[in-house]
């Protein structure tokens, strides 16, 4: 049986193992579609936030890359015709960015890290999701990672993080599998 350290640094190694071959999954993807692995998360973005008017700012800021980078990117993504910029309906002086059919096809229904977790059953996947959450929750509550726009950190949430779940927002019990990790109404308590 292993001591709570050892199985600590087993989790933590296993967590780190995860986000490595998550990283070669999207190397190989962006390989075989002709674009960069940062190119696949933008557009996976976009998909993910569409109407939000996602720009160049908020890109750099949720993919923790520099402004720069995301501009070179997001330049060459409409070259190819993927994204298309209209200007901002808050803001004249910026622009939102937004997929095109083109690029909509490249944001993959499914991927190899999908068709595992599907896998899973069910009462696995709520403990796993329970544990990932509370991982992040404890990385941003130590300053380890930007926000985490998720039912843990937010000020409408009321729940145990166990098993009883509650958004004020909302005014909604929630079940496991509708705890948000990005959520766009989210308050940091």
């Amino acid at each position: 049986m292993s001591s709570p350290s050892e199985l600590d640094a087993h989790l933590a190694q296993v967590l780190e193992r995860i986000g490595e071959v998550g990283r070669a999954l999207r190397w190989k993807q962006a390989v075989e579609e002709g674009l960069s692995p940062l190119q696949i998360r933008i557009l996976g973005f976009l998909a993910d936030h569409a109407g939000e008017g996602v720009g160049v700012a908020r890109l750099a800021e949720e993919l923790l890359v520099s402004k720069p980078t995301i501009s070179d990117s997001v330049k060459l993504l409409a070259d190819r015709k993927f994204v298309v910029r209209k200007p901002d309906k808050n803001d004249a002086r910026s622009h939102a960015l937004h997929l095109t059919s083109l690029g909509k096809r490249h944001v993959t229904a499914g991927t190899p890290m999908d068709a595992a977790v599907a896998e899973l059953l069910p009462e696995h996947k709520e403990v796993l999701l329970l544990g990932l959450m509370a991982v992040l929750e404890s990385l941003f509550r130590k300053e380890s990672v930007q926000m985490q726009r998720m039912c843990f950190t937010c000020k409408h949430y009321e729940g145990d993080r166990k098993g009883k779940h509650h958004c004020l927002l909302l005014e909604k019990t929630m079940q496991v599998a509708e705890l948000r990790t990005d959520c766009a109404e989210h308050e940091v308590a």
